[in-house]
């Protein structure tokens, strides 16, 4: 990820498409932040959510994760945009608690 693909995808999450769930943790202490956003274009049929840490020391970097998706064209099905951003926000917690454990 660069500058440019960083901005787009701020740009989108932010301000055009307000409907999406993100969920944010910020440590003011360390100066880091990690995100739970979409990571894929909303005209795609597989929606998906991503991981992503932003260290103090600038950058931003994806964390792997399981896949947390939903299909567009399904959305009543299992996994639901609901189910899957729950996933997310449980793998980011779960990411949470492992960097916890080394500090």
């Amino acid at each position: 990820m660069g500058p440019t693909v960083a901005s787009r995808y701020a740009a989108g999450l932010f301000f055009e498409d307000r409907r999406r769930p993100i969920a944010q943790w910020f440590n003011p202490a360390l100066g880091a932040a990690l995100l739970v956003g979409l990571e894929t274009s909303a005209e795609w049929p597989v929606q998906r959510f991503g991981l992503y840490y932003a260290p103090a020391g600038g950058g931003v970097v994806r964390v792997h994760m399981n896949t947390h998706e939903w299909f567009t064209r399904t959305p009543k099905q299992s996994p639901t945009e609901e189910e899957a951003f729950i996933g997310a926000v449980r793998s980011a917690e779960s990411f949470l608690q492992v960097e916890m454990d080394f500090i």
